[in-house]
């Protein structure tokens, strides 16, 4: 009889779906401010920040999965965080950097444009937790 171990292939869906789910969670926040931001706005924001915690779900699935890869070094959630973290860091540093925003503009995009520390901890730590979870239902493989 055969001993069957979980595959690569089927190691990334756990942190897959857990990205999908926060990140079409987060993507469906913009739909909070219909008022103050036109359709496609809602639609592009939402799409945009849904798509970006869906990539951090696929990322800490599919990274181990690389040839040469050290499975036994860094794992789980551990690796989840350090991989939402750093890839969070492009979007942080654009929080970073202030912008003109229009008067009537709700008070949550004001934060985030008004740049800062604040809005830059607040996406690496976001980028984190999306990540540590998706570590967290990571699969592990090639263990007997």
């Amino acid at each position: 009889m055969i001993k069957q171990t979980a595959t690569p292939r089927t190691s990334w869906v756990g942190p897959a779906l857990t990205g999908l789910l926060l990140g079409t969670l987060t993507g469906f926040t913009p739909l909070l401010e219909r008022e103050v931001l036109s359709p496609p706005a809602v639609r592009t924001l939402g799409f945009g920040l849904g798509t970006t915690y869906f990539s951090v779900g696929l990322l800490v699935g599919l990274l181990p999965n690389f040839p040469g890869w050290d499975r036994s070094r860094l794992g789980g959630v551990a690796f989840g965080v350090l991989i939402g973290a750093l890839y969070s860091v492009p979007g942080a540093i654009f929080t970073m950097v202030p912008y003109p925003l229009a008067p009537d503009a709700p008070e949550y995009f004001r934060e985030f444009v008004s740049g800062g520390g604040r809005a830059f901890v607040l996406t690496l730590g976001f980028g984190a937790v999306v990540g540590g979870f998706a570590g967290f239902f990571r699969r592990r493989f090639g263990s007997p």
